[in-house]
C-alpha cells in the first residue's frame, strides 16, 4: 500500500504544478504581454486627438512620391519658433495628409508634450513626440504600426525629430496663406491694394466692365495689379450673380 501512495501523490502534485503553469501561461502571462504591448513604443498614442481644423493652418510644404502625394500642415507659432532658433513649443501637432492616386488614404499626426517622452522606453524615445495615425474620417487607423514612426523618425535627432524641419525654415509666412480652405479674403491678403478703389457695378451690367478706379493714378506693379484686378473682379461678378 505504502509503494502505491507515493506513486500516486507524486501524480497529482505533477498534475497540479502542470494546471498551474497553464493558468500563468494563459492567464496572467497573457495580461503581462498585454501589458507590455500597450508599453510599447507605439504607446500613449491614444493621447494623441485628431486635429480638427488643421487644414487652417499654414501648408508648409508639399512631397510628391510616385502616386502619393503630401501635405503637410502646422501651426504658425511653430514655425515662427522655428525660424527664430527656439525649440518646437510644447503643443505643436504637425499634420500629414497621405493622397493615393490623387484619393485622401490616411492622416498622419505627430504632436509634442512636455514630458510625454517620459512614457517610452529610453531606447525608443523621440524626445517629447507621439504619433498617431487616423482614416480620412478622422477615426483612428487601428492597423497602423505606430512603431514604425519612432523608427522612422529617430533619423532626424538632430532637427527635433521632424523629417521636414527645413521646409519649416525656409517657409515664408509673408506669402498668401497656405491653408487649403483660406477664403478670398485669405487669398489676397498678402497683396496690397495701393489705393486702389472700386466703382459701384450696376446689376445689368453683364461683368465685363473695369471695376478698378484706373483714374486714379495709384496704380502698383503689374503683377500686383493683375492679381487684385481679378480678386475684385470675382467678388463682384459672385455677388450679382447671388
Amino acid at each position: 500500500m505504502k509503494k502505491l501512495f507515493f506513486p500516486s501523490l507524486a501524480l497529482v502534485m505533477s498534475l497540479t504544478l502542470t494546471a498551474c503553469n497553464n493558468t500563468d501561461t494563459n492567464g496572467i502571462s497573457q495580461q503581462e504581454q498585454s501589458s507590455a504591448k500597450q508599453e510599447s513604443p507605439g504607446s500613449g498614442t491614444e493621447l494623441v486627438k485628431f486635429p480638427e481644423g488643421y487644414e487652417k493652418g499654414e501648408l508648409f510644404t508639399t512631397v510628391t512620391r510616385g502616386n502619393t502625394y503630401e501635405e503637410l500642415y502646422t501651426s504658425r507659432e511653430a514655425i515662427e519658433a522655428v525660424q527664430d532658433g527656439q525649440p518646437i513649443p510644447s503643443g505643436t501637432v504637425i499634420t500629414l495628409e497621405i493622397y493615393e492616386d490623387e484619393e485622401l488614404d490616411q492622416i498622419f499626426v505627430m504632436e509634442k508634450r512636455t514630458g510625454w517622452g517620459d512614457q517610452n522606453p529610453p531606447d525608443m524615445r523621440n524626445g517629447d513626440w507621439k504619433y498617431q495615425s487616423f482614416s480620412p474620417d478622422g477615426s483612428v487607423d487601428e492597423e497602423a504600426d505606430i512603431g514604425r514612426c519612432f523608427s522612422c523618425h529617430a533619423n532626424a535627432e538632430r532637427d527635433d525629430y521632424v523629417n521636414k524641419l527645413d521646409e519649416m525654415k525656409s517657409y515664408d509666412l509673408d506669402e498668401l496663406t497656405g491653408s487649403k480652405d483660406g477664403s478670398t479674403e485669405s487669398q489676397i491678403i498678402g497683396f496690397h491694394a495701393k489705393g486702389w478703389e472700386v466703382k459701384e457695378v450696376a446689376a445689368h451690367m453683364d461683368g465685363r466692365q473695369d471695376v478698378l478706379d484706373e483714374e486714379s493714378g495709384l496704380i502698383g506693379d503689374e503683377i500686383e495689379e493683375g492679381i487684385v484686378q481679378d480678386v475684385l473682379l470675382t467678388i463682384y461678378l459672385n455677388q450679382l450673380n447671388n
